[in-house]
């Protein structure tokens, strides 16, 4: 009887650490399917590629000790499972990362001496800065979460021969790469859709100067702010004529319970109005004040999450994306 040791990177989602863990399953039994279900029975979701050896029984009962162990029991249950976690638990952090969304976003509109639109019956826009129209459209969710988001995922690469595929959008995916951009594309293209929806219908009763979107990242972390920034000015250049302008903000962190780093990134994309020349320093200050009472009084209500890995596995194939693991305190940098 073979038995074949599968080997691996995974994120437990109790526990929150990372972990290097071993599948020892028999060959007839193996399968990525099984694998994977083996693993999240044991709330490990595989984050990495797959690396497969076929053992020598003689070899493994002179290694003795733990992995000897192991390898009986796969060979008299079928399969076991071994996981050597670091020592990450997300549980441990103790800030509230603020998320900087709406709220914040009218804080700065009112200081540049705009105000935000009253709701009516009809759709309208959020804001007018000095009769310059400016729709808020915050990425809140991943969108690797989505069932339907993953299975237009798997069928773009139903083709691709590998056990493990790493679908980061900042990676050079191969000739699948424009069409998995042009899937996260579609997204923030429904949100232009949607902005330009509610600017036509409030220009029927007002006259205004120009229009632009306010975009938000505070949620999609897959999406890496540079490949944000490309795919909002092709929008910007060839999909729109409602919408003139764009500000993107980024906002996301990720910690492991001892350390944690942050990353705020933004910036203007168009033809923006002198009007909105502040805007962006506003916001910088604002997210400065934010950070500063956190670490005094750590009591937001409204807080982002750390970033973690995600997996799924559709047709045989797992696909996942990693955000890389934070090096501990004793750790060298």
């Amino acid at each position: 009887m073979d038995i074949l040791r599968v080997r691996f990177s995974a994120y437990n989602r109790i526990r929150n650490r990372f972990a290097q863990c071993f599948v020892l399953i028999q060959e007839f039994n193996f399968c990525v399917s099984n694998v994977y279900k083996i693993c999240v029975s044991q709330d490990y979701f595989i984050c990495s590629e797959i690396k497969i050896d076929s053992l020598i029984k003689h070899k493994c009962k002179e290694q003795g000790g733990e992995f000897w162990e192991a390898y009986c029991i796969a060979e008299n249950k079928g399969f076991s499972f071994t996981d050597f976690s670091d020592h990450g638990n997300l549980n441990m952090n103790f800030y509230k990362f603020p998320r900087i969304g709406e709220q914040e976003f009218e804080y700065v509109v009112n200081c540049l001496g705009g105000c935000k639109i009253r709701e009516t019956q009809n759709r309208t826009p959020d804001f007018d800065v000095n009769n310059i129209l400016l729709e808020l459209k915050d990425l809140q969710e991943e969108s690797l979460e989505n069932k339907q988001r993953q299975e237009s995922i798997a069928k773009l690469f139903e083709n691709k021969d590998e056990y493990a595929i790493n679908i980061d959008p900042s990676l050079d995916l191969g000739e699948e790469t424009y069409g998995y951009h042009r899937l996260i594309k579609n997204t923030l293209k429904n949100h232009f859709k949607s902005a330009s929806g509610q600017i036509k219908q409030y220009k029927k009763i007002k006259d205004i100067k120009s229009s632009g979107i306010i975009l938000f990242n505070t949620g999609l972390y897959s999406l890496p702010h540079e490949l944000f920034k490309k795919m909002v000015t092709d929008i910007l250049n060839y999909e729109t004529k409602t919408i003139e302008f764009a500000f993107i903000f980024s906002q996301r962190m990720q910690t492991n319970g001892w350390d944690m780093y942050a990353v705020f990134a933004s910036e203007w994309i168009g033809n923006q109005p002198t009007e909105l020349d502040g805007l962006k320093s506003e916001l910088d200050k604002l997210v400065n004040q934010k950070m500063t009472e956190m670490v005094h009084k750590n009591d937001s209500s409204n807080i982002i999450e750390s970033q973690k890995p995600i997996s799924f596995e559709i047709d045989n194939k797992i696909f996942f994306w990693n955000p890389g693991q934070l090096n501990f305190p004793w750790e060298q940098k």
